[in-house]
């Protein structure tokens, strides 16, 4: 079996194509479920942000493997014209296993550190654990990769004043007119990502309104920070009294055309509009970035903004990298055996034979005239001693002889990765 990561990001992809890769949270378990019942893959999940659609899978054998990038092709993209294939990569193995580790731990992310994409992989392995559709080496890498990645945000400061994605789409606003003090801003959609938005905005002295087609998000989201909730209905007269419209939709087709735009300023007499398009797919039509007195930035175009502001961040990406790496070896040592449990037993049994050997040669050779029937019965009381206290984790190995974690637990406890020999 193989374990391998396959999709696009930022790094590989343009949004344009991004869009239409996107998959869902409502279609999630269908997609997991297809790919595990008709791919005739084992195991698998799908991370689906606005930066990235990857899907975590194993495949039964090394044939298939090569069959994992034409598959999902065909399933993100039917018909072929949306440049999907060709943006599609796949890791295998350790590089997969890395990759997973570095995504959660917000190395690959847009926003180097960000703390959101975390939260996102928890869903995503909550999930395709629902859905049924994990075995014990994906679920296993999953566990591991969440485990990296609070390492990485405990022990380096990577992630202190990290940011996100809606930070920096209102450091884009303020920067825009200037500051936000007063100023009014239509939220469109009233998801996460428009909640955290809302929340910095109202502590920046913003002027509120939400609209949503589910009405009541809007509502609860506007009575939390006093703003004021707005039907869909009157999204005509409240633009006339804003400044910025910034959009996080998880709507598959743009919820702003051109034309909507194009009545905005004519309605508000050509006045500035700060338009900030936050979703994938993208809620606003690029061609409205044409029309007068708009200023139109995407995701694509954030992230361009970001990069001049991540020196602080970079510093800490050694250290960070250096906790994967670690993390890596010791993972890789189980994740491939089918058996983790055998390997492990034997690498115990030789861990303790070697120390009790050494420990019972230091003790006699301080009494060289020691009878030889008392030096066998030292002999046999440390072997006696050694194999009792083996007895309690060896049991627990062969009880879960398929879940990498528990061999994983007791060579980290016992230090059988270690080359050297501990006194």
């Amino acid at each position: 079996m193989q374990l391998v990561a396959a999709g696009l990001t930022f790094h590989t992809a343009p949004l344009a194509v991004r869009e239409r890769a996107v998959v869902p949270e409502a279609e999630a378990r269908h997609v997991l479920r297809y790919l595990v019942g008709h791919s005739g893959l084992a195991s698998a999940v799908v991370l689906s942000t606005c930066n990235r659609t990857e899907f975590y899978v194993v495949s039964p054998d090394p044939s298939l493997t090569g069959e994992v990038v034409p598959r999902l092709a065909r399933y993100l993209d039917p018909a072929g014209g949306g440049d999907v294939a060709q943006h599609l990569r796949a890791l295998v193995d350790r590089d997969a296993v890395a990759h997973m580790f570095r995504v959660a731990s917000g190395l690959d992310s847009m926003v180097l550190g960000e703390a959101q994409i975390l939260g996102q992989f928890k869903a995503a392995h909550r999930t395709a654990r629902e859905a049924g559709t994990l075995d014990a080496r994906l679920d296993f890498a999953m566990r591991r990769a969440v485990s990296v990645a609070k390492r990485v945000r405990s022990e380096t400061a990577i992630g202190r004043r990290a940011g996100s994605l809606s930070e920096a789409a209102l450091e884009h606003a303020r920067w825009t007119l200037g500051g936000l003090e007063g100023v009014g801003v239509l939220l469109v959609g009233a998801g996460k990502m428009s909640a955290l938005a809302a929340r910095r905005l109202s502590s920046s002295g913003a002027r509120l309104f939400v609209t949503s087609r589910g009405g009541d998000s809007a509502t609860a989201l506007a009575a939390e920070l006093g703003g004021a909730a707005v039907p869909v209905d009157d999204l005509d007269s409240a633009v006339a009294d804003v400044e910025v419209l910034l959009c996080s939709t998880n709507s598959q087709r743009p919820v702003l055309t051109l034309a909507d735009v194009e009545r905005f300023q004519e309605r508000r007499g050509g006045r500035p509009l700060c338009i900030v398009d936050i979703a994938v797919p993208r809620d606003v039509d690029p061609e409205a970035a044409l029309v007068p007195g708009i200023t139109l930035i995407d995701l694509d175009g954030l992230g361009a903004r970001v990069q001049s502001n991540l020196a602080e961040r970079r510093r800490e990406l050694p250290a960070a990298e250096r906790i994967v790496a670690r993390e890596l070896h010791s993972t890789m040592t189980v994740i491939g055996q089918r058996d983790a449990a055998g390997p492990t037993i034997s690498a115990l049994t030789r861990r303790a034979e070697s120390l009790r050997r050494r420990e019972v040669e230091r003790s006699l050779a301080r009494v060289p005239n020691l009878d030889d029937s008392v030096r066998a019965q030292v002999d046999v009381l440390t072997r006696s001693l050694v194999s009792k206290l083996l007895h309690g984790p060896i049991t627990h190995l062969k009880e879960g002889p398929e879940d990498p974690s528990v061999a994983l637990t007791l060579r980290e406890v016992f230090d059988l990765d270690d080359g050297a020999e501990r006194g």
